[in-house]
C-alpha cells in the first residue's frame, strides 16, 4: 500500500467518545484575509476553494500528485434522481442534486468550459423475478413519494434504446436522472478558484499538524510548513489516515472501482441494473463499477474487466471488445453518511470526505457549506448527520 503518498506510515486510528452535538460559533476568520489550506484537489477540495474564493478569501490546495483523483476516476459522473424523503440526509441529496445545472452555466460562462451536464434520463433494468421484486418496490415508493417516474415496457424500452437485450423485459424510467464528467468539472472549478486568487500547488504531500491552536493551524508538509486559519482535509480515503496522524478518528476506507469503455452505437440514457450503470458519453458507452475493498491498490485486474463485459453484454445485444478499463478509489464512510465538518478536538480543522459513491453529486454543495462554515461559523443547514467522529 501507497501510505507514503501522504507522508505517513501505516496508523492505527484511535478510539474516541460518542461525538458530541455540533457547535455553532462565529467566524473563525476574516473573509478579507482568509488562509484555508485544502489537502486534496479532487472534486471535494476543488468545491470547497471554488466557494471559498468566491466569497473573496484565497485558499490554497495542495496535492501530492498532478492529475484526477482517486475519487474522481472512480466516478462515471452520474447525478442519480432525488427519490423523495425529508430526512436531513434526503434533502442534502436533492439540493445537491439541484446545484448542478445552474452551476455548470456558471462555470462554463466564467472559464469556458463545458462541464458535460445532460438531463439524459435513467431507466432501472429488470431482467428476472429477483430484479422485479426491487424495482416493484422502487416504483411505489416512487409513487408514494411524488418522485416523477414512468413504467416502461420491454418493447417501450427497446424502442427508445434499440440495443437493449431482449432478456430486460420491463424497467422505470426516471427523466430527471443527469449526467456531467468529473474531469470537466475538476477542471472548471480549479480553473474558476484560481481566477479568483486561489492556488494550487501539485507535489506537495501533508505530513502532519505542528500545531492546533486557538488562532491558528501549523500545518508540516513535504515542502515545508504552512500556518492557516483552517484546514479542510478533503483526500478521500486517505483522511482516515491524515486524521490519524493527529490523534482524531475519521472512520472512512478505500473502496475500489473499475469502469471500462466500449465503441458502438452510443445510448441515449442511463442503464442501471444490480447496481451497475451504462452511460452514454463522447468516448463511448462507459459501464461501471465493480467494488472491492482491498485497500489503497487501484490496478485494473482481469476479473474485473470480465465483471464489466458480463454487465454490458447480459444488458446489452451487441458483441463488441472493451475499449478501454480504469480504476480508482471511493471513500466509504462508517454508517454511510459523508463527513463534513469541523473536528470536537479542533474546531479549525474541517473533515470533508466518505461521500463513497456519491462525490461528484454531492461536492458542489459541500463547497457551499463548508465555505459557509468557515466564513460566517456556521454552515446554513443542519448538518448533525454528518459528523466526522462517529
Amino acid at each position: 500500500m501507497c501510505f507514503e503518498r501522504y507522508g505517513l506510515r501505516r496508523a492505527r486510528c484511535p478510539r474516541v467518545s460518542r461525538h458530541k452535538p455540533i457547535a455553532y460559533c462565529r467566524s473563525l476568520i476574516s473573509t478579507t484575509c482568509a488562509r484555508v489550506l485544502i489537502v486534496g484537489a479532487g472534486i471535494i477540495g476543488r468545491s470547497i476553494a471554488y466557494y471559498l474564493s468566491r466569497a473573496g478569501a484565497q485558499p490554497i490546495l495542495i496535492e501530492a500528485r498532478e492529475g484526477p483523483s482517486d475519487a474522481s476516476r472512480a466516478s462515471l459522473g452520474v447525478l442519480t434522481h432525488f427519490s423523495g424523503g425529508h430526512s436531513v440526509y434526503g434533502l442534502f441529496i436533492r439540493d445537491s442534486h439541484a446545484v448542478h445545472r445552474p452551476l455548470a452555466d456558471e462555470l462554463f460562462d466564467e472559464t469556458g468550459i463545458d462541464v458535460g451536464w445532460r438531463p439524459l434520463g435513467g431507466i432501472n433494468l429488470v431482467t428476472d423475478s429477483e430484479d422485479e421484486a426491487l424495482i416493484k418496490a422502487q416504483w411505489d415508493q416512487a409513487r408514494a413519494r411524488s418522485v416523477p417516474a414512468e413504467r416502461l415496457s420491454g418493447e417501450d424500452i427497446r424502442r427508445i434504446e434499440p440495443s437493449v437485450a431482449s432478456d430486460v423485459c420491463w424497467g422505470l424510467y426516471f427523466p430527471e436522472d443527469q449526467r456531467v464528467s468529473p474531469m470537466r468539472l475538476g477542471d472548471a472549478l480549479l480553473k474558476g478558484a484560481i481566477a479568483r486568487g486561489a492556488q494550487i500547488k501539485y507535489g506537495e504531500s501533508f505530513l502532519r499538524i505542528a500545531e492546533s491552536g486557538k488562532d491558528r493551524v501549523l500545518v508540516e508538509t513535504s515542502k515545508g510548513r504552512r500556518s492557516a486559519d483552517c484546514v479542510v482535509l478533503a483526500s478521500g480515503a486517505w483522511t482516515a489516515f491524515l486524521a490519524a496522524s493527529f490523534g482524531a478518528h475519521v472512520p472512512v476506507r478505500p473502496v475500489r472501482g473499475e469502469h471500462g469503455c466500449y465503441r458502438g452505437e452510443r445510448l441515449r440514457h442511463v442503464l442501471r441494473h444490480s447496481g451497475h450503470q451504462i452511460i452514454p458519453t463522447a468516448r463511448g458507452n462507459m459501464v461501471g463499477a465493480t467494488a472491492e475493498e482491498v485497500g489503497f491498490i487501484a490496478d485494473t485486474t482481469e476479473a474485473g474487466q470480465r465483471a464489466l463485459h458480463t454487465v454490458y453484454t447480459r444488458l446489452l445485444a451487441v458483441s463488441e471488445p472493451l475499449r478501454s478499463q480504469w480504476a480508482g478509489l471511493r471513500a466509504k464512510p462508517k454508517a454511510g453518511r459523508p463527513m463534513i465538518g469541523p473536528l470536537n478536538e479542533h474546531p479549525r480543522i474541517f473533515i470533508a470526505t466518505g461521500h463513497y459513491k456519491n462525490g461528484v453529486l454531492m461536492g458542489p454543495l459541500t463547497g457551499q457549506v463548508i465555505a459557509r462554515w468557515i466564513l460566517e461559523g456556521q454552515p446554513g443547514r443542519d448538518m448533525q448527520p454528518f459528523v466526522p467522529e462517529r
